[in-house]
């Protein structure tokens, strides 16, 4: 063979293309994804790591607009006890980093395998390449990166003293390291919602990274279409579970409130509430059995009514008009309306899922939802054992209850503070609610049946257990 001839084998063969590194390896295959093991020096890890701007180990914050994958936040207390941890100890064993590795990019392959011989059923010894240019995601372990990091960081130029010691230690030290194969963003998340819970993961990033479950998807497009949020950025919330300052409510909020329209309450764990609401997307696909089409449909109605009651909604209206003397912002409306709070906001997809299962037109229902006092601080003067009380109209323990305070002056005060987010106050809210509109028109008569009740979960069916707890007040 020429020499023009193995130079372009050798090209084709991928010898001559530039490394971010190479490594022996074990090579394992996890259902259909080629999984790659192996240990790498400390100083040569956090050099890789340092590198994250030019492709090598990257991580960066879940973005539910970015099609690559991303991380939960960086918890800085979690981060600082790891590195005072291996400062104090640096014999420690590492825990593993597990990174992701697209099959290719642009056409070429990113990786690869040069297996030397087989060790086992299902596991050979090789070496393992990683192409320069490719990034790894971090999929497990980022906060064990980060903390050894800045050990290293902080000892790497030190020669003396306990700097020095650490050093010594960390220079001679190899973590395990783990790299997946694998393109699929929603399959990346999958397996760290899965697999990496080695800390909590928000209700609301589990929502938007868990895409895998037909109720997180229902929740998270109904969040990234309807207008109530697109209007302005950072309304919804998914890095975090709690609304502050620009946003309005978290991605699990919306779950709820999209669910609840499909299934009313009948979500008490994460398994009852993805087998229910798979039924319902089963009963809407009918004999074609495409729950993606299916999903798809009620995804679209639920933006169309969400989209409606943006418009309708005290409140929201407000939020609609913008800022202002006209309009409210997302702070100033979470103190003032009821349904600033996901409480409230599951009470409306209650009602919503109640007209749903009558049959009953969701605009109209909003229009009706729309002359029900949600200010938070609405009220009205009651009496109770002979004397004056103030109560809310609608909501009184259930979403808000009313206080009596005294002045400095002996002045009597009433004002509204939270009844809390508890299950057993917002289930009873939206009861309280369907009652209330079976009574006002003939349209809303089913609202407060029984099967309605049933079919949302605020009314037992004729079986035994044990019975719905209700809320006082």
């Amino acid at each position: 063979m020429s020499d023009v001839a193995s130079f372009e084998q050798a090209l084709a063969d991928s010898e001559l293309r530039p490394t971010w590194f190479e490594a022996p390896a074990f090579r394992t295959t996890i259902g259909k994804m080629p999984s790659f093991a192996f240990v790498y020096g400390v100083p040569g890890l956090v050099e890789l790591r340092a590198r994250n701007e030019q492709g090598v180990i990257v991580r960066k914050d879940f973005d539910l607009d970015d099609e690559e994958p991303g991380n939960r936040p960086i918890d800085e207390k979690h981060v600082e006890k790891i590195a005072n941890g291996l400062f104090d100890r640096p014999d420690t064993p590492i825990q593993m980093i597990t990174l992701a590795v697209a099959d290719e990019i642009n056409g070429q392959s990113t990786y690869r395998w040069r297996r030397i011989q087989a060790v086992s059923p299902g596991v050979e010894f090789g070496m393992f390449k990683l192409f320069q240019g490719v990034p790894a995601h971090i999929e497990n372990g980022q906060h064990t990166l980060e903390g050894l990091s800045r050990v290293w960081r902080r000892v790497k130029d030190k020669d003396f003293g306990r700097e020095g010691e650490v050093k010594e230690v960390l220079a001679r030290s190899a973590a395990p390291v783990q790299v997946l194969i694998q393109s699929d963003r929603n399959e990346i998340n999958r397996i760290f919602v899965v697999a990496g819970q080695t800390k909590p993961i928000s209700p609301a990033l589990m929502t938007a990274l868990d895409q895998s479950s037909y109720a997180n998807r229902l929740g998270t497009q109904v969040g990234r279409r309807s207008r109530l949020f697109t209007d302005e950025e950072d309304r919804l919330v998914y890095l975090r579970s709690a609304a502050r300052e620009e946003s309005l409510y978290s991605t699990a909020h919306v779950r709820g409130f999209a669910t609840a329209t499909l299934v009313g309450f009948r979500d008490r764990t994460p398994e009852l509430r993805e087998s229910n609401v798979r039924k319902v997307l089963e009963q809407i696909a009918g004999p074609t059995g495409n729950l993606a089409r299916a999903l798809s449909t009620v995804v679209d109605q639920t933006v169309q009514a969400l989209d409606y009651a943006y418009e309708k909604l005290p409140g929201w209206r407000d939020l609609r008009r913008g800022r202002g003397a006209a309009g409210l912002t997302p702070k100033e409306f979470r103190g003032k309306y009821l349904h600033g709070s996901p409480a409230g906001l599951y009470v409306i997809g209650g009602v919503l899922g109640a007209a749903r299962h009558n049959g009953v037109s969701p605009l109209v229902t909003i229009e009706a939802l729309a002359d029900l006092p949600w200010e938070r601080n609405a009220q009205e003067v009651r009496k109770s054992d002979g004397e004056q009380i103030v109560v809310h109209p609608m909501f009184e323990g259930t979403l808000v209850r009313f206080e009596k305070s005294v002045t400095p002056d002996g002045d009597i005060v009433w004002l509204p503070a939270t009844a809390g987010g508890a299950r057993t106050n917002y289930e009873a809210a939206a009861e309280r609610v369907l009652r209330y509109l079976g009574t006002q028109d003939g349209l809303f008569k089913e609202f407060a049946s029984t099967p309605t009740l049933q079919h949302l979960g605020l009314l037992a069916s004729a079986r035994r257990g044990r019975p719905r707890k209700t809320t006082k007040g």
